[in-house]
């Protein structure tokens, strides 16, 4: 569709993670720094699921066995990085702008989920959109009147903020055992939001509706949970 689908695309794709990393992380080394390590922690996980992939042949065409391995990879360095966070987390208060401010674990969470999902909507998206530079339009099979390359930019922006809200719920959930069940719904909607996009390629008419819907809806109630725990702490004296 060449380069107005291309452009489209990759604004569609990266818009919202470049707008809030030159609107808040870029302002600060820290947190651009924070942002870089926490993206290198998802780029090893995918390392280790690319290993499991090549070594284990007869299920690399099993799409569903592959992203179970893979969210049970990225979920568990995820809470490696997060045991890493709590280690660095007051020499990090240290030489923050605000070393008392009670928000700065959080702050922490949201950059370094956001690297996690940057990096993710890089690796899984750029390929297929180097592909909407071409002179034709591959359709969703799911919904053949539309592209697959917008519907994919659409799964990647919606995973790129999930991945922030994901992050920020697993600094809470894995604080003690009464807020355990947030690292549990982490879990439950990362399985769920990644097997919704089998949709996509399924026979199901508007398959892909239903996959950008699932992911929409587990965003807004994550968007929710972290509302209500921001609030919650602001009203402690």
């Amino acid at each position: 569709m060449g380069w107005l689908s291309f452009i489209g695309c990759m604004l569609t794709a990266y818009g919202p993670p470049s707008c809030i990393f030159i609107l808040y992380v870029a302002r600060n080394a820290q947190l651009v720094l924070l942002m870089m390590t926490s993206a290198f922690f998802w780029l090893i996980s995918i390392l280790f699921t690319s290993l499991i992939w090549y070594v284990a042949k007869p299920a690399q065409s099993n799409h569903a066995v592959t992203i179970f391995y893979s969210v049970l990879l990225q979920e568990s360095f995820r809470v490696l990085f997060y045991i890493l966070m709590r280690r660095a987390e007051s020499g990090l208060n240290v030489v923050s702008k605000n070393p008392k401010s009670p928000l700065n674990k959080h702050s922490y969470a949201f950059v370094t989920g956001l690297g996690f999902g940057w990096v993710s909507g890089l690796v899984s998206y750029i390929t297929l959109l180097a592909e909407a530079l071409g002179p034709g339009m591959l359709p969703c099979i799911s919904c053949p009147s539309v592209s697959l390359y917008f519907v994919s930019a659409i799964i990647t922006a919606l995973f790129t903020l999930l991945h922030i809200t994901w992050m920020m719920l697993t600094f809470e959930g894995l604080v003690g055992s009464k807020s355990s069940y947030l690292f549990i719904w982490v879990i439950i909607t990362h399985f769920g939001a990644s097997y919704g996009t089998l949709l996509n390629s399924s026979n199901i008419p508007n398959g892909c509706v239903y996959s950008i819907l699932i992911a929409l809806i587990f965003l807004i109630v994550n968007t929710i949970l972290v509302i209500r725990n921001l609030s919650r702490m602001s009203a402690q004296p």
